[in-house]
């Protein structure tokens, strides 16, 4: 008996401690359903996901697959009249199932594009993190401290990697530590924080002189307490917008170093299968080849985009 009072006792507990946190989520996804162009961009993530996650569920043929061969293994070649007739455009069935028809090698587009989903979420996630991770404590500790040697410092760091080319940047980085997949991210987010610090520093200058923030001063809180327990709550709703924005970044910003040809092509990405239509020139003929890899950079990216800004409404304190 008293066993069972003391479990009826904790689910109590339980349940007045996270019923107003389901209550908070439930208000806020129905604030964030209430914007269309979020809920468009959170079902593009998840196709893109799952294609991430299981490409190969999605993908109508495995990468070793190549038109007129059918699936591995395989020891035939193809004849020459097979390969003039590559890249092929479209085809379901006769003579061989390609719904996105195939490049000049002979590979699945639509296969392709899938697989390369997984490349795309990586840099893109990776890379806002990262730059929201370094700009947007910086920014808080910036503004918090406007107008000391600590303000001026970041500051002045944030000024010396303005003037930093990101192109140049990023040719000298993989010179020194090779073209692969990690190198990228990294030179993506070492200039792509700076617009996070400054925008956060900004808002954070403003927030400091609020009421609120004088009272936690005057009942003794610390610096890193008032920092990210009363300032940065308000400042979460433009973090989530340049974390977008800056995952987008990233996607687009790998989209065209692979284009010229500064990418890792040991990885299968959609700015390679630019590159590789631009370098073979096709892109004028093998338009099944060249628009599915440009729309999915396209659609991702703005997929990201329209989750950040309606988060940004989500989580406005004002709201």
């Amino acid at each position: 008996m008293a066993t069972e009072q003391r479990d009826a006792s904790n689910l109590e507990s339980f349940k007045k401690r996270w019923e107003p946190r389901i209550e908070r989520f439930r208000r806020s996804w129905g604030r964030f359903t209430e914007h269309k162009m979020g809920v468009l961009g959170l079902l593009i993530i998840l196709v893109y996901s799952l294609w991430s996650i299981a490409p190969g569920f999605f993908a109508p043929h495995s990468l070793e697959w190549v038109a007129y061969l059918g699936e591995p293994p395989h020891d035939a070649r193809l004849t020459g009249e097979q390969i003039r007739t590559l890249p092929h455009p479209p085809a379901f069935g006769d003579p061989f199932f390609a719904p996105l028809g195939t490049n000049s090698h002979g590979f699945g587009i639509l296969t392709l594009v899938i697989y390369s989903a997984s490349n795309a979420m990586y840099i893109g996630i990776a890379a806002g993190l990262l730059s929201s991770l370094v700009g947007v404590p910086l920014g808080l500790i910036s503004g918090f401290y406007g107008d000391t040697w600590i303000d001026e410092t970041i500051q002045r760091v944030v000024d010396v990697m303005y003037g930093l080319p990101f192109l140049p940047f990023l040719i000298v980085l993989v010179a020194i530590r090779g073209i692969s997949t990690t190198n990228i991210i990294i030179g993506i987010a070492v200039t792509s924080w700076l617009n996070n610090c400054i925008t956060i520093r900004g808002e954070t200058l403003s927030l400091r002189e609020r009421s609120y923030v004088e009272s936690a001063k005057v009942a003794g809180a610390s610096d890193t307490r008032i920092i990210f327990r009363h300032i940065m709550p308000n400042i979460l709703p433009l973090s989530f917008v340049f974390l977008a924005q800056d995952a987008a970044g990233a996607i687009l910003a790998q989209a065209a170093l692979a284009y010229l040809g500064l990418a890792d092509f040991t990885a299968i990405s959609w700015g390679i299968m630019l590159e590789n239509i631009k370098a073979e020139g096709y892109v004028f003929e093998a338009w099944w080849w060249l628009i599915p890899p440009g729309l999915a950079i396209t659609l991702l990216a703005a997929a990201f985009y329209f989750i950040g800004f309606s988060m940004e409404d989500v989580t406005n304190p004002q709201r």
